[in-house]
């Protein structure tokens, strides 16, 4: 399993959370017993799906604080999953460039929900980059 792959799967997990209203633990049980997962993936899945969940406020507060005449109620489930992943990594994994974060999470958006998603969540973690540059 590649990291595209794995990073899929985590973004999955954060969706299916948001619908579900699930715990971390459980929806990782339920994926692990039906799809094998090599320790590398396995390792990195379970880090961003309890990363998100255990910083989840601190995490909607950044995107809340980065969103221009939205309110984050109003995202998507799919948007709001990528961005959450994506702002995860940033602040949280020092192993993975901003860029190549932001880039996946695009991706996702765009092959999960389309092209304007895709530009949206672009903007919206763009201004993160920018703000963390502004700091520096």
């Amino acid at each position: 399993m590649t990291r595209k792959q794995a990073r899929d799967a985590a973004f999955k997990l954060l969706y299916q959370m948001q619908i579900q209203k699930e715990i971390p633990g459980n929806i990782l049980d339920i994926y692990y017993q039906q799809y094998k997962s090599p320790p590398q993936a396995k390792e990195y899945i379970d880090d961003i799906v309890t990363g998100v969940a255990k910083n989840l406020k601190e995490i909607d507060d950044c995107i809340s604080d980065l969103l221009e005449g939205w309110r984050i109620e109003r995202l998507s489930k799919i948007s709001l999953s990528a961005i959450r992943l994506s702002v995860y990594e940033i602040k949280y994994r020092s192993d993975i460039p901003g860029s190549v974060s932001i880039s996946e999470a695009v991706r996702l958006a765009k092959n999960y929900e389309g092209d304007e998603a895709a530009s949206f969540v672009n903007g919206v973690l763009a201004s993160l980059i920018k703000k963390n540059e502004g700091k520096g």
